[in-house]
C-alpha cells in the first residue's frame, strides 16, 4: 500500500533536553503551511548541548522511511554540532494515516510510481536508495539494470550507491 503523496503529519518527539518553549516552537512549526508541505518521510534532529536554535538543527525530507530520514538528519546534525552529546530526533514527518508497510516510498517516488511506472505495459522497474531518497524508473528491455544504474548514479552524487530494485514487471 502506498500513501497519498499530498501532505504529511509533523510529529514532535519530546527529548529530555527540550524546554517547554522548544516543544511549543516545534508544535507551531507543525501548523505552518511550509511544514505541512514537507515531503514525507522527514526528520528533524538537534544537538542536546546546543538546542534547537543552533545551526546543527537539521531537517531532512523525501526519504523512503522514517528510519532513513532519521539517520540522514542525525548524521548531518552530528557533523555540524561541534562536540558534546550526539544529536537526537526531535520531530518527524510521515504520510497521513501512516502505518508501517513492507514497501515505503517517499512522496516524490510515490508520485512518480503513479504517474510514470503504472502507465504502459511491458518490462519496467523501479529502484530506490534508502540512504539518499533517490529513485529511478526504467522501462523496456533491461529495465531493472537501467533503473539500478540510474538510481546509483544519482545517489553517488550524495555519497551512496545503495540502490535496489523494489518493483519490477517483466
Amino acid at each position: 500500500m502506498l500513501f497519498s503523496p499530498k501532505g504529511g503529519e509533523f510529529i514532535v518527539v519530546q527529548q529530555d533536553f527540550m524546554t517547554d518553549l522548544d516543544v511549543k516552537t516545534l508544535e507551531l512549526m507543525a501548523d505552518m503551511p511550509e511544514f505541512k508541505a514537507v515531503l514525507y518521510y522527514g526528520a528533524v534532529a538537534a544537538s542536546p548541548k546546543q538546542g534547537l536554535a543552533h545551526k546543527a538543527t537539521v531537517a531532512t525530507a523525501n526519504h523512503h522511511s522514517i528510519k532513513a530520514a532519521e539517520a540522514a538528519a542525525i548524521k548531518e546534525c552530528n557533523a555540524l554540532r561541534g562536540g558534546g552529546p550526539k544529536c537526537l530526533l526531535v520531530a518527524y514527518v510521515v504520510p497521513r494515516k501512516y502505518s508501517e508497510q513492507p514497501l515505503q516510498l517517499s512522496a516524490s517516488a510515490t508520485t512518480a510510481f503513479k504517474r510514470t511506472y503504472l502507465k504502459g505495459r511491458g518490462a519496467k522497474a523501479m529502484a530506490v536508495s534508502a540512504a539518499t531518497g533517490d529513485y529511478a524508473i526504467a522501462k523496456g528491455e533491461g529495465a531493472a539494470e537501467t533503473a539500478l544504474a540510474t538510481c546509483n548514479k544519482a545517489a553517488s552524487e550524495k555519497g551512496a550507491t545503495d540502490c535496489r530494485v523494489v518493483i519490477q514487471d517483466k
